[in-house]
């Protein structure tokens, strides 16, 4: 009789077993359904913070053609600019404007976590509470200026001015030579009011500045030949560590001469990890995130998508949605008293 029982009570198990199983796998495929329902007959907006020709539109347009294959319901993408104030409209707009259902990405500078951080009274969003989709490429930034400028390195522009030019405040192109004046006495005048680094570059064409700050990819994609030929020069460089292809560019994080500094210096090159990441506004339902960061994943590591990233230059070296969430919490909980002492320092 117990081993009656006890046999009744095993194929009891197994059934409630491959109910729960049929009740799991009927939920997921539910699950996917909607997301399919959803997106389908949709179009997906990608914000950009900057203008057409900067990288952070280029990758952003890279997404748009491959990742809408990979969502259920194959959702069209287009990519929409709205350049200002470094990268501050759009991620305010992400917060506090755009629909919160996975219908709007976004892309803006990799440094506003930072300025969150300098300035958290002067911004209506946190960067920490978006929802990071995935990044495209992890980047390195760069001070360059063109190579007759009145100094081509850190130490001689603490005698000569260079002008250098600005797409606002909350972007490294204000915030890397703001540090350097502040810290190391040099005499970079900051000139404003630029949309892009593209138009940037054309002023520098025009020897309207002297240089700009931005990311490295921006030379590599465009003036390649120019940089070998010496018509620009890379100044230094601002990452956890060097890029392999400049290992004659000071590290930011090498001209530390204090343990506080060398703190700033780290909490400024953790921006590198950011890089071109793309991130839905807070609000967005953690199924679509899901879908998205999925669908993301597959995209990053599709042959048409990495054939299509080299034939456009554009460097992949990508981040989970995971990991750089993480970053992102990490970098905006900088103690009070470092903030304040790098929010001098940087100008803000």
């Amino acid at each position: 009789m117990i081993e009656s029982f006890a046999g009744i009570g095993l194929r009891a198990l197994a059934r409630a077993a491959c109910t729960v199983s049929l009740s799991v796998t009927f939920a997921a495929a539910a699950r996917a359904d909607a997301i399919s329902d959803f997106y389908a007959g949709k179009t997906i907006r990608i914000i950009t913070s900057t203008g057409p020709a900067s990288t952070y539109t280029t990758y952003a347009q890279l997404v748009a053609e491959f990742i809408g294959q990979h969502i259920p319901g194959n959702p069209k993408l287009i990519v929409q600019t709205m350049p200002g104030a470094g990268g501050v409209l759009a991620a305010n707009h992400m917060a506090n404007i755009a629909p919160q259902d996975g219908s709007v990405l976004a892309t803006v500078h990799e440094t506003l976590p930072i300025e969150q951080v300098l300035k958290p009274d002067g911004i209506k969003f946190d960067m920490s509470k978006f929802k990071y989709i995935g990044v495209m490429s992890m980047i390195t930034s760069t001070m360059t200026v063109n190579g007759d400028a009145p100094a081509t390195t850190v130490e001689g522009a603490k005698t000569a001015e260079v002008i250098l030019g600005s797409t606002g405040r909350g972007s490294i192109t204000h915030q890397l030579p703001s540090l350097l004046n502040n810290l190391f006495g040099t005499k970079y005048r900051i000139v404003g009011g630029y949309q892009a680094m593209g138009e940037m570059t054309l002023a520098m064409d025009r020897r309207e500045i002297h240089g700009r700050s931005g990311s490295l990819v921006g030379w590599t994609q465009t003036r390649a030949k120019d940089v070998a030929d010496g018509k620009f020069v890379h100044v230094v460089q601002v990452n956890l560590k060097k890029d392999p292809s400049l290992p004659n560019t000071p590290l930011l994080l090498d001209m530390a001469r204090n343990e506080r500094e060398r703190q700033i210096f780290e909490f400024i090159s953790s921006s590198a990890l950011v890089g071109r990441s793309i991130f839905a506004p807070p609000g967005t339902p953690d199924e679509r995130v899901a879908a998205l960061r999925k669908a993301f994943q597959a995209m990053i590591v599709s042959p048409d998508f990495l054939a299509a990233a080299k034939k456009r230059d554009h460097d992949i070296i990508p981040a989970t949605g995971e990991e750089v969430q993480a970053a992102i919490a990490k970098t905006v909980s900088l103690p009070r008293d470092l903030a304040e002492e790098a929010r001098i320092a940087m100008g803000e």
